[in-house]
């Protein structure tokens, strides 16, 4: 099975990303040592940008073929790895005060006026990976928005690509990297879990 990750470059104050970090380790981790040698991970980091964070991954995916793409944002205000359950039809930007990485706000903007639903669902294994992760003692939960930032753009845009595929999909968030709660050895972990859990 081939597995596609994608995380984000740092945006607007945060400083590090542990989604980017997450995306490395998916290039760098021997899986067969992990017990995970039935897949093929690629990880790739996506600009935070309008647009081009789409056509990084849809690239990258168009090239590797994956089974399964597993996307990562962080969410600075989260406690938790949460599984987004929706992805709606709207663009934003303007909560953030500067847009994204090139400043871009789009004000609401819908992504497809042409009778494109308003929103998708992520077509993951949810109660796998939540069962998964809770296993691993990596706290965890569902989430009902991504917000109208660059996550929900890039998960929108992928579910409405994938829709009609054998291609699941799907975008989780993250917590901040801190070493008191949430240590990189906790998100190394969270990540197998998930793997685990396909």
């Amino acid at each position: 099975m081939r597995v596609l990750i994608s995380g984000f470059e740092p945006f607007l104050d945060e400083k590090v990303n542990p989604t980017e970090k997450l995306a490395h380790f998916a290039n760098s981790c021997d899986f067969h040592a992990s017990g995970l040698s039935r897949l093929d991970v690629r990880g790739v980091v996506l600009p935070v940008v309008f647009d081009a964070a789409f056509e990084r991954l849809e690239s990258e995916r168009q090239l590797f073929r994956p089974d399964v793409v597993l996307s990562f944002g962080l969410a600075g205000g989260r406690t938790r790895f949460e599984l987004e359950m929706l992805a709606v039809n709207s663009r934003g930007g303007e909560q953030t005060g500067r847009g994204d990485n090139r400043g871009q706000v789009l004000g609401g903007k819908v992504l497809n006026s042409s009778g494109a639903p308003l929103s998708l669902t992520t077509t993951l294994p949810v109660e796998k990976i939540l069962a998964g992760l809770e296993s691993a003692s990596v706290p965890t939960g569902r989430s009902w928005t991504a917000g109208t930032y660059v996550c929900n753009d890039l998960f929108y845009r992928m579910q409405e690509r994938l829709r009609f595929t054998r291609v699941r999909s799907g975008f989780i968030h993250v917590p901040r990297l801190d070493e008191a709660t949430f240590s990189w050895p906790t998100f190394e972990k969270a990540l197998l879990a998930i793997l685990r859990s396909l």
